[in-house]
């Protein structure tokens, strides 16, 4: 990893194409212009640049607004600029005060900008080596000028302030980014753990009652078939009812662990795609159009497959109340050969009102439980507005 790499597990959020994070345009475009005009001025008229004015100003404001979208490149245009600037006033034999020296207010205000958004975007090592390559190019372009000591003193020392005070502002705002970052995240992974161990607990009862069935037909095959079984047949039946039994055991001691002591077991059974037409008109009773369209016949998939359609149902008509309420709602259920596939997509919300911002885990929990059977999931604005969610499931045997 280079020098100018991340030495963070954790990024901040940048911006597409840039290694900044997040921030807003304007006032780096706004900033750059002020000092291009007001340089522009002050060269021109007081430090003799003439027709290199705005040349010379261009040199200090153009990193102020590159420092927006890269600000690593934007500090080395911004200490060559500063460098050659200086040289071009010494050519120029500009009149005392107003060689350009970086510690004068026009050229101190085109770098603190920078010098701010490198620390915030940077870590620590490169913040420190860029801030000490700064004082020391600035420190040698001075010195060559033959000015007294005490005045090159104190101003490199109130250059250096300023530098300081904006690198440390940066780089402590870009601190408290990444502790809410960590934060956001580890409750990120909380909550998928959560959903996990909720899907488990669900599938439990589906699956518990397959091993029952096959305990009991175990046990009470030799007496079903006609003209009886033979002894070593009688044996492996017994084999069979024992291990179903013991694997009903394990499940129920899994199940105890994933539900925690404080927790109360559930008696009811899961939900289906029975259990839709209820859920729907749940959903209109709290002000929302919907419309349930399944296939003729209606689809007999598996009961895990059909637990986790409803699921999805019932996580995409909560999003649609939460985010979209009164948007014309269309469910639709279909039966396409290996697979079950189900559609929620809603139209434009109705009303002025904006919406709550999402978290984004009602998605988690649906994209795990598709995960889980191998099938696949997509969620996407639909054109007008409005927002579709897609699965399809592997749909397994029927019940």
């Amino acid at each position: 990893m280079g020098v100018f790499g991340e030495a963070h597990a954790i990024r901040l959020p940048v911006s597409p194409g840039t290694e900044r994070p997040m921030l807003r345009r304007w006032p780096f475009a706004a900033t750059a212009g002020a000092l291009l005009v007001y340089n522009s001025m002050l060269l021109a008229g007081s430090a003799g640049f003439g027709a290199l004015a705005v040349p010379a100003a261009a040199l200090l404001a153009g990193p102020v607004l590159w420092a927006w979208y890269r600000p690593v490149a934007a500090w080395c245009a911004m200490v060559v600029a500063q460098v050659a600037l200086t040289g071009l006033g010494v050519a120029l034999d500009s009149p005392f005060p107003f060689v350009p020296q970086p510690w004068l207010l026009n050229q101190t205000l085109a770098q603190l900008p920078v010098m701010y958004v490198l620390a915030l975007s940077s870590p620590r090592r490169v913040t420190t080596i860029t801030f000490g390559v700064t004082f020391a190019a600035g420190s040698a372009v001075t010195a060559s000028q033959g000015m007294e000591p005490d005045r090159l003193a104190r101003g490199l020392l109130s250059w250096v302030l300023a530098l300081l005070v904006a690198t440390v502002l940066g780089h402590a705002r870009r601190m408290r980014l990444l502790d809410t970052l960590r934060v956001a995240e580890e409750l990120g992974r909380l909550k998928v753990l959560e959903e996990r161990s909720r899907i488990a607990r669900e599938l439990h009862d589906v699956v518990a009652h397959h091993m029952s069935v096959i305990a009991v037909q175990a046990a009470s095959a030799p007496y079903r078939i006609e003209g009886g079984v033979s002894e070593a047949a009688a044996k492996e039946f017994a084999a069979i009812n024992a291990a179903a039994r013991a694997s009903l055991r394990d499940m129920r001691h899994l199940l105890g662990a994933l539900r925690g002591s404080d927790e109360a077991p559930t008696t009811a059974p899961q939900p289906g795609l029975r259990d839709l037409d209820a859920l729907v008109e749940s959903v209109r009773r709290a002000g929302v159009p919907v419309k349930l369209v399944i296939g003729d016949p209606p689809p007999a998939p598996s009961p895990v497959v059909s637990l986790t359609a409803y699921r999805i149902v019932q996580e995409a008509l909560s999003n649609v109340v939460r985010h979209a309420p009164g948007a014309a709602t269309t469910v639709t259920i279909d039966d396409a050969g290996d697979e079950l596939t189900v559609e929620v997509e809603n139209e434009r919300p109705t009303g002025t009102t904006t919406p709550p911002a999402g978290s984004g885990l009602g998605l988690v929990g649906m994209r795990e439980r598709v995960t889980a059977l191998g099938g696949r999931l997509t969620a996407s604005a639909a054109e007008g507005g409005g927002f579709t969610v897609r699965a399809s499931l592997p749909k397994g045997d029927g019940e």
